[in-house]
């Protein structure tokens, strides 16, 4: 295929420096100067040049401009509410320009996570129980099973989630979900949580084409049989959390865990490229958790083990993701 000229849109850390009176994690889910340059250059590799546009306020300067480009890489995820990560593929649209990655509706739904688990139930695909909490009279007639795991309903990278995000008794879930609303000035999730083994499965292509790749099993503290534990905001930076690529875990298993997260990817509208996060029982049975749209792409996460457990390269995986985008267009 011909190279083409690419432009690339992205937050980055460095442009949101923390206000006093900021939470801690209020960035969390931006892109370090290393990972932006990881995936530049990957894409360099396939022969295209790369244009940095940044933010979603830079892509709309450069666009009135007049400037325009043949594709453009998404991986920008916005700034205020829910529909934050729809801005870009939203502007992108109207403009009339083809972009890599899932469309407006597509990262609406996957970044609310009680929507995505709704669009997921529909299509018959299994998740957890689960009930929204914004104000206490959401909880009247309570009848999820012990325990539950409460967390922020519009956020990624673990924000919101700490040990005293698991509830044993009303009161717990109560108080945790209400602090949740309070502190996130947004609705929280309170899901029947799933004592056993996480997983997460990046997905790639389009539609009937969409290919799950080598799950990828989640070790914390040396451990994949988790019980109780899970991924919190606080192991996102530390050596808690162990990627195991290949899994561990049998093929049945495996096979079954790849064939939720490409239903979960088809059934909320994904394109190109996901990542679907999975929770296994301990009789065995798999549960859709949350997708992300948004998936970091950087040499830190599980593309890079996902690429090798596949035979490939963690440049040519990214590449091949951009070639689905144009496909999918006839670039």
């Amino acid at each position: 295929m011909n190279p083409l000229r690419v432009g690339f849109t992205y937050d980055a850390k460095a442009d949101y420096p923390l206000a006093p009176g900021d939470a801690p994690d209020k960035y969390a889910e931006f892109d370090s100067e290393q990972t932006l340059s990881e995936i530049v250059n990957s894409l360099k590799s396939g022969g295209h040049t790369v244009d940095r546009i940044g933010h979603v306020k830079s892509l709309l300067k450069r666009l009135v401009a007049g400037e325009r480009w043949d594709i453009v890489f998404n991986i920008a995820e916005g700034l205020h509410g829910r529909n934050r990560e729809s801005q870009v593929p939203a502007i992108l649209e109207l403009f009339d320009i083809p972009f890599v990655g899932s469309d407006a509706l597509a990262m609406g739904i996957t970044l609310d996570k009680a929507v995505a688990k709704m669009a997921v139930r529909h299509h018959g695909l299994a998740t957890p129980d689960f009930v929204e909490v914004l104000n206490e009279s959401d909880l009247n007639n309570f009848r999820l099973k012990y325990p539950v795991i409460v967390k922020p309903s519009e956020e990624g990278t673990s924000k919101g989630l700490s040990h005293d995000s698991i509830a044993r008794t009303f009161e717990q879930a109560k108080e945790q979900a209400l602090k949740i609303v309070r502190q996130y000035n947004q609705p929280a999730l309170v899901e029947e949580f799933i004592t056993g083994q996480e997983f997460t499965v990046a997905v790639i292509g389009n539609g009937a084409g969409a290919v799950a790749l080598e799950p990828v099993q989640i070790s914390i503290m040396g451990n994949v049989d988790l019980k109780d534990e899970f991924y919190t905001h606080a192991r996102v930076e530390n050596n808690d959390i162990k990627y195991l690529c290949p899994a561990p875990a049998g093929k049945k298993l495996l096979d079954e865990i790849r064939e939720l997260a490409r239903g979960t990817y088809i059934a909320v509208g994904c394109r190109d490229f996901g990542r679907i996060d999975i929770r296994v029982d301990e009789a065995g049975r798999p549960y859709f958790l949350e997708c992300n749209a948004l998936p970091n792409l950087g040499l830190i996460d599980v593309f890079p083990l996902v690429a090798k457990a596949e035979g490939t390269t963690y440049e040519a995986l990214l590449c091949r993701i951009l070639d689905h985008a144009r496909k999918r267009y006839g670039v």
